[in-house]
């Protein structure tokens, strides 16, 4: 049992040596990654574009990014020593200053802040949508999914989701099909809905076969079912 307790710790174990070297590179990425989505949180928040011109490390056109952790590193050396040793390296080595990995890091953060947006809006358990769409450069239909809802303190709150790609026609019904697809993937219960914003499009306000009227439709044929299951 006492042999059995050393090897349980690093230290009484055959590859020690091994598992030090990993926790020390594990704190070492950590500590990095720290740097890098704090970076990216403050230029997140104020809407600032990430990249520039180019991507090398001591370039005046690398963007606000690199630019700021260029800053940063001048008053703390151990960024200064990372970008030393993994600056403008390339492809295939794990620096965390590649716009891949902040990419990743922005579409965490994304996904984060849209689960506690809807965690806010199944606690004011209310709300209404605002949809619109526009081409993008490649030509595809990109629909704004926006929901208003009362936040805690009792003042209203407009929030944005996400965009959603249509390539479909924009008929009333396939329209309904993205609203509705985008409550299901967003944990919303279409019952709570209550106000409905669109443009002035036949496809939207059309009495019977607009998005307006489907929606309707659909959360009449929702409650039904509710009011039947409970019978």
């Amino acid at each position: 049992m006492v042999a059995y307790a050393k090897r349980l710790s690093v230290r009484g174990r055959i590859d020690c040596q091994l598992q030090q070297k990993r926790q020390e590179e594990s704190h070492y990425r950590r500590s990095v990654l720290l740097r890098v989505v704090e970076v990216i949180k403050f230029l997140a928040e104020r809407g600032l574009a990430f990249r520039g011109d180019d991507r090398l490390i001591g370039s005046p056109n690398n963007g606000n990014f690199l630019g700021i952790l260029e800053l940063l590193s001048k008053f703390d050396p151990f960024l200064a020593d990372h970008l030393s040793r993994f600056g403008n390296c390339g492809r295939g080595v794990p620096s965390y200053l590649s716009s891949t990995i902040c990419d990743e890091l922005i579409a965490l953060m994304g996904s984060q802040v849209k689960a506690r947006i809807c965690e806010e809006i199944q606690q004011a358990k209310y709300y209404s949508i605002s949809l619109d769409s526009t081409p993008d450069v490649s030509h595809t239909d990109q629909v704004t999914f926006t929901v208003r809802y009362v936040g805690v303190k009792g003042e209203p709150v407009e929030r944005f989701l996400e965009f959603i790609a249509s390539e479909e026609r924009h008929t009333g019904e396939n329209l309904r099909d993205i609203v509705l697809s985008a409550l299901s993937r967003l944990n919303l219960n279409i019952e709570d809905l209550r106000g409905q914003s669109y443009d002035n499009a036949a496809n939207m306000s059309d009495c019977y076969s607009g998005l307006q009227a489907n929606i309707n439709r659909s959360i009449l044929s929702q409650t039904l079912c509710h009011v039947l299951r409970i019978r």
